[in-house]
C-alpha cells in the first residue's frame, strides 16, 4: 500500500507540475491555446489517475499511463513548436520519471 501512495503522490505532484506550465504556456501565448490546454488536461487527467490509484483501481492505472503517453507526445511537439528543435535531456528526464512513476504504480497495484 505504501508503494501505492509513493506512486499517488509522485504522479498527483508531476501532475499539477504539467497542468501549471500549460497554463503557463496559455498565458505566455508560446503555442496555441490548444496545445497548451491539452498539456493542461493531460496534467489533470494525471492528477485524476493518481487520485485513484491509491484504490487499486486498474483503470487508473491505465489512465496514468495514457496521461503519461499523452504528456510526452505533446511535450515533443509543443517543444518543436516553441523553439524549432528538441532538447533531448529534457525528454530524457521526463521518460526517466514517468518510468518510475508508471513502475511504482504497477508494483504497487501487483502486490
Amino acid at each position: 500500500m505504501i508503494i501505492l501512495l509513493v506512486a499517488g503522490t509522485l504522479s498527483l505532484i508531476y501532475g499539477a507540475l504539467i497542468a501549471f506550465a500549460g497554463v503557463k504556456q496559455m498565458r505566455r501565448q508560446e503555442i496555441s491555446i490548444g496545445a497548451a490546454l491539452l498539456m493542461s488536461l493531460t496534467g489533470a487527467l494525471i492528477m485524476f489517475a493518481a487520485t485513484l490509484l491509491v484504490f487499486r483501481i486498474w483503470l487508473a492505472f491505465y489512465l496514468l499511463i495514457a496521461g503519461l503517453i499523452a504528456m510526452h507526445w505533446l511535450a515533443i511537439k509543443n517543444g518543436i513548436q516553441m523553439h524549432g528543435k528538441l532538447n533531448p535531456k529534457h525528454h530524457i528526464a521526463r521518460l526517466i520519471v514517468s518510468l518510475v512513476i508508471a513502475s511504482l504504480a504497477l508494483w504497487g497495484m501487483i502486490l
